[in-house]
């Protein structure tokens, strides 16, 4: 127990010196820009992303239409909400192997950074630094294409349309069950369920439904049947894309950092299956001296 607690504190401190920092503007640098700023708005977000007119010369630039807002968030938020107008912006930045998926916001009112994260996780992203960004207070609910398709720039990789739309069915039910509750115990309740998941522990309806009450009682939240049913449907939609457990390192390290070995205690033996070859990958950069230790802690 003790030894698993000392490895995720240390991953928090290596991980977290990625901490978001965005360098010069470079091609690895991808701006995506709401279609319909206004010339008064574009300057907005330039100035929230501490970038200049040139310095777009020297980054990536794409643009989010609202009729692919549409095309992705339709099925789950009223069109009427959803306007005729894209405004969310995202400056994103493929970073260092290890830095993780680190998300920032800026004139963002609704969706969290936690909520962004969960689902550009849910999506593939690693290692990259993201910020949203609003002309003025938006939801920014529509900025996860944006960092989705920003992220397929930098990597070359394509990211799918059920991918796309399992990452934001995921976002939009934390955002619905959040209003009623506290965000953050939510979004970490979310994660929680994910890495059963993904450590394979979740093989039925009942094994995701005792995983719910499970997260309930270890996040202190009260959820309706209804809210159940949907996060019960949302993970039906994430175990058909196959977790990648190495890529929740991040969420574990997150739940460590709030909940100690209290979490530990009731998930040591799922976390620890999903992530014992994950933890030997992670430091496969750093000396064998170290990297032997933390394998051996594992065996």
């Amino acid at each position: 127990m003790k030894r698993f607690a000392i490895v995720l504190s240390v991953m928090m401190f290596v991980m977290g010196l990625g901490i978001t920092a965005f360098a010069a503007p470079s091609k690895d640098t991808v701006v995506a820009l709401g279609a319909d700023l206004t010339a008064q708005q574009r300057a907005t977000v330039l100035e929230l992303m501490e970038l200049t007119e040139e310095d777009l010369s020297e980054c990536t630039v794409i643009t989010i239409t609202n009729e692919m807002e549409h095309q992705y968030l339709d099925a789950y938020i009223d069109p009427s909400v959803i306007g005729t107008k894209s405004l969310s912006s995202v400056i994103l930045r493929k970073a260092d192997k290890g830095n993780g998926v680190l998300v920032t916001t800026k004139n963002i009112n609704y969706c969290t950074t936690g909520m962004y994260r969960n689902a550009l996780l849910t999506a593939g992203l690693e290692d990259t630094d993201v910020l949203v960004v609003g002309p003025t207070k938006i939801s920014g609910t529509a900025a996860l294409i944006g960092a989705v398709k920003a992220y397929e720039q930098v990597s070359g990789e394509i990211v799918s349309d059920k991918v796309l739309d399992t990452a934001m069915d995921e976002m939009i039910t934390t955002g619905e069950i959040a209003e009623g509750e506290n965000s953050e115990e939510i979004e970490e309740l979310i994660a929680f369920i994910k890495a059963k998941l993904a450590a394979g522990d979740l093989a039925t309806d009942q094994d995701i439904q005792e995983a719910i009450k499970e997260g309930e009682e270890k996040f202190s939240v009260s959820l309706t049947d209804e809210e159940k049913e949907k996060i019960l449907q949302v993970m039906h939609k994430i175990k058909e894309l196959g977790l990648d457990p190495e890529k929740l390192l991040d969420q574990a390290k997150d739940l460590y950092a709030k909940y100690g070995d209290e979490l530990i205690n009731n998930a040591e033996e799922v976390i620890k299956k999903s992530f014992k070859d994950s933890v030997s990958n992670f430091f496969s950069d750093m000396g064998s001296t170290v990297k032997n230790f933390f394998t051996n802690l594992f065996s």
